[in-house]
């Protein structure tokens, strides 16, 4: 709390990035809080790094901040099929055994922001044949003028609007299922990639 205070100002531009970044992806939209249902608070998780600067090389000490919606409060979460199947241990195990072996070679990727590219709510009405999710969420008080500083929310007024999820963010219950569908998407449909 004592850092956050003193560096206050760049705790602010690390929230308006990650708040450009769920725009930037397409996350939420605005909507009046009268027809809203399932309204969701949200907590922003702080981390301080180091990251080299890319014309000097040189560290420097950096805030990172990821808005986490509390999927634990969703009104439906019960209810919710969260389930995106991921590599067990012995599984990767297995396959770095075996690459050895046959002198494959082995890569791996870190997908940037990965929850916030899955498929949308309907999108995954769609292909499920689910009902439409709805979720909400609204911010801290603080974050207000932040986030009429994005284009298109210079007006939004809390008192009468929430934010809505297009698609699910992180900290929601479908995250992980709704990326795991998007990446199934690319892997299988447009890389004929196979399981194994």
């Amino acid at each position: 709390n004592e850092e956050i205070k003193k560096h206050r100002e760049e705790v602010a531009a690390a929230i308006l990035l990650e708040l450009h970044t769920w725009q930037k992806y397409q996350c939420f939209s605005r909507k009046l809080r009268k027809v809203a249902r399932n309204i969701i608070d949200t907590r922003w998780v702080l981390k301080w790094k180091y990251e080299a600067d890319p014309a000097t090389g040189i560290k420097r000490r950096i805030i990172r901040a990821r808005l986490c919606v509390r999927g634990f409060k969703d009104l439906d979460a019960s209810g919710l099929a969260s389930y995106a199947g991921t590599s067990k241990r012995y599984s990767q195990r297995m396959l770095v055994s075996e690459a050895v072996q046959r002198g494959w070679d082995l890569c791996t990727s870190d997908i940037n922001k990965a929850f916030l590219q899955g498929v949308t709510y309907e999108e995954l009405a769609k292909i499920t044949g689910e009902p439409l999710r709805e979720v909400n969420f609204y911010l801290p008080p603080y974050c207000i003028p932040l986030l009429r500083q994005i284009p298109g929310w210079e007006g939004f007024d809390p008192t009468k609007e929430v934010i809505h999820c297009i698609k699910p963010g992180t900290g929601c219950n479908d995250a992980p299922r709704c990326f795991s569908i998007k990446l199934a998407k690319v892997t299988k449909d447009l890389c004929k990639m196979k399981a194994c």
